[in-house]
Formats: structure tokens, C-alpha cells, sequence
């Protein structure tokens, strides 16, 4: 039985790279693969523990002879930190004759110390090390030198992987050779939670508008956008609704009366996914008008697409030109997307929601690529058979 130790943030239900790697670790263990995860202090354990999966906390303790270290230290003292508390776990979890036969782990930029202690515990023990990178932590540096620091500080630890998965093909262009020079082959989406539900047209509530959801967190320079978006929703017919964590921008956002309904996000994924499709006509997916408000949305692809994909649900996508999401939608031929610049085929889309003869139509697109580009089973597969060096596959499974 092939076993696996992962290394980083907690997996948890809720949205991000935590679900995406509790949904793969689920699958990882279906498949008969031991789980064992190293996690970061004061992080929700309960979907680990629910799966019956060891949780082991991060080395922290510093020891006598160790040298001193804080998150603003020298990179070398850094570089020391790591090294040592990885040296702490492949004592305590490659004493035995067989160890780990995979490490796993993700790259994000609010969370590259763990990934960090993963890649040196991979240099130390040759056991292959599957990373999954969901963003360009250098689009959210406060300075030219701190870009410059983790960008260094990331390719060392992509060096030390046996198998990176960029969120998409732009962001695994940004890392240069080898990815760079075929990028597509290094892209894996984020693992949706997928599931057999296949809405059917229903028309419009009493008020005879069909509902407009969009899911996810919100950043401020959305907004602007938002209330256009919201405007032309409304003249269409439709309304907009909105399905964000609470924040004080969002607050002063449903102050100013726009035509917009906000819900209290749900305790569970499951339940929202659940809400949405029994009330939902139609989903939205959009960012800021530009890339200069949102840098990273130019390799980071958005995974509640994907997620809301398997809704069967029409969906219309609104982002800059450039944008991941934008590039694919052209190389996908994907026919429900419109630039900020012009939303005029966001208010058609809205008004043929409305249209039972359209509907199959504006739902066909959407249900194609949950079955294929999409697919949940596909995902997993791609990782899966990459995992393990192929020569170490079949000494695994030999008799």
C-alpha cells in the first residue's frame, strides 16, 4: 500500500488550495494510499481527523544549538531553519526501513515556509515531491526587491520537485525553462468537487427575473466593475446576486442601492453548490476591469468556474483581455465571454436565460467542458500517474 505525507496548510473544506488538496487527498486515500499530513500550528484539523488521517504538527520547537530565526531573518537564516526542521521529520518519519513513498504539498504566496521544509526534505531523502502552484506569489509583493526575493526563493523550491502543477499554462510561463517551453503540459486545474448534478431549464421566479450568482471572495477593485455589471444584469431583466465572504467594502458596496442581492456564505461548500442549483438561472465569473487592478489574474485561473461548471448551469465570464481566463475562453472557442469594455453580450446572455428554446444552448459550452477540460476523475488521474518516478510505480506494485 503506497503512502503519502503531505506538508503545509491544514486541508480544510471552505475555498483555495486547503479544499483543493482535501479533495485529492480524499481520492488519494479511496485509491488505498496511507495519508499522514505535517500541518501548521492552530489550524482546523476536523476534516483530517474525520478521514482518519494522522495530523502531526510542524517542528517548531527550536533546539539549544539551533540558530536563532524570524520571518524577517537573512534568507541563510532561513535557508538553516528550514533545513533543520526537515531534518527533524525525515528522523521521525523515515526511521523505518520505508518511508514515504511521495510528498505533497502546495506553493501559494501567502504560504511558501512549509512547501519550503518539503523541498529540502526531498533533497534529502530522494522521495519524489508533487507540488500544485495556484499563484504567482511575486504579483502580490509590496516591493522590486521583495518580488525579486521570492521569485529566487520559489524556483528553488520548484528545482527541488519532482512534479510541479501551475494552476495554468500562463503561470507556468512565468517560471521559465523547463515550463515555459511547453506550458500546457505542467497545467493542471484545481480539483472541483464535481458530482452528478445536471440542472434542468426552469423559468424565472415571481418577479420574472432569473437570478445571476457570483461566488467567491471579492477584492476591493472589483467593485467598480460590479455595479456596471449589476446595472446592465438589472436592464436586461435579470438580478445579480452575490455570494461573497462579509467584508466592509462589501457593506459600503450594498449602501449605494445598486440593483444587487448579497446571501450569507453557507457553512459548507456542499450547501452552496446545493443552493445554487435549485435558485440559480445563471452564474457569473469576473474579475476587475484591468490587469493593472488585479495582476494576478493573469495566471491564475478561477477555480470557482470550474467548480460551478458541474451545476450544468449557463455560466458568462467578464475578465480583461490577457487574463488567464480570457485565454483560455479564445482557445476554447468558449462562446459566453465579453471584455468590461463591452457588456452588451452579457445583457443578450442575461435575456436568453428567460428563452426555454435557448437555454440548451447557452448550457451546452458549460456541460462540455465539465465532462472533459474539467472533469474531476481526469484531474486526479493526471496527478496520480505522476506522483511516483515510474521506475518506483513498479517497484511499488511488484509482487
Amino acid at each position: 500500500m503506497p503512502s503519502l505525507l503531505y506538508i503545509g496548510q491544514t486541508p480544510a473544506e471552505g475555498t483555495g488550495s486547503p479544499v483543493v488538496i482535501l479533495r485529492h487527498l480524499r481520492r488519494l486515500a479511496a485509491d488505498g494510499w496511507q495519508i499522514t499530513v505535517i500541518a501548521e500550528h492552530g489550524q482546523d484539523s476536523a476534516a483530517c481527523d474525520a478521514a482518519g488521517w494522522p495530523v502531526h504538527p510542524l517542528p517548531a520547537r527550536r533546539r539549544p544549538w539551533w540558530p536563532p530565526y524570524r520571518p524577517d531573518s537573512a534568507p541563510f537564516l532561513r535557508s538553516i531553519r528550514t533545513t533543520l526542521i526537515a531534518r527533524e521529520i525525515r528522523r521521525r518519519f523515515f526511521a523505518s526501513a520505508r518511508g514515504p513513498d511521495a510528498l505533497f504539498g502546495y506553493l501559494a504566496a501567502h504560504a511558501d515556509f512549509a512547501p519550503e521544509i518539503a523541498a529540502r526534505l526531498a533533497r534529502q531523502t530522494r522521495v519524489p515531491l508533487t507540488l500544485l502552484i495556484h499563484d504567482d506569489a511575486a504579483d502580490f509583493a509590496r516591493t522590486a526587491k521583495e518580488r525579486r526575493v521570492l521569485r529566487r526563493r520559489h524556483a528553488g523550491i520548484l528545482r527541488a520537485a519532482h512534479r510541479n502543477w501551475f494552476v495554468s499554462p500562463e503561470l507556468a510561463a512565468v517560471y521559465g525553462p523547463p515550463f515555459s517551453l511547453e506550458p500546457g503540459a505542467f497545467s493542471l486545474p484545481p480539483l472541483p468537487e464535481g458530482g452528478a448534478r445536471q440542472s434542468a431549464y426552469r423559468p424565472p421566479p415571481a418577479d420574472g427575473r432569473p437570478r445571476i450568482y457570483y461566488g467567491g471572495h471579492i477584492w476591493p477593485a472589483q467593485y467598480p466593475l460590479f455595479a456596471r455589471l449589476a446595472r446592465v444584469i438589472h436592464e436586461a431583466g435579470g438580478r445579480l446576486v452575490l455570494l461573497p465572504p462579509d467584508t466592509p467594502e462589501l457593506r459600503a458596496f450594498r449602501a449605494t442601492a445598486a440593483p444587487v442581492d448579497t446571501l450569507p456564505l453557507f457553512p459548507s461548500n456542499t450547501e452552496a453548490l446545493a443552493h445554487l442549483s435549485s435558485h440559480a438561472s445563471g452564474i457569473l465569473v469576473s474579475y476587475a476591469d484591468t490587469l493593472a487592478d488585479m495582476p494576478w489574474v493573469a495566471t491564475s485561473f478561477p477555480s470557482k468556474f470550474i467548480e460551478y461548471a458541474h451545476l450544468g448551469l449557463p455560466a458568462h465570464i467578464v475578465a480583461p483581455p490577457k487574463s488567464a481566463i480570457a485565454n483560455w475562453a479564445a482557445r476554447a472557442a468558449y462562446p459566453n465571454f465579453t471584455t468590461p469594455d463591452d457588456l452588451a453580450p452579457l445583457a443578450r446572455w442575461v435575456s436568453d436565460l428567460r428563452d426555454p428554446a435557448v437555454w440548451p444552448a447557452l448550457v451546452a459550452p458549460v456541460r462540455r467542458h465539465a465532462a472533459t477540460d474539467f472533469s474531476p476523475d481526469k484531474i486526479h488521474r493526471q496527478l496520480t500517474a505522476a506522483l511516483i518516478p515510474q521506475s518506483a510505480h513498479r517497484l511499488l506494485h511488484s509482487p
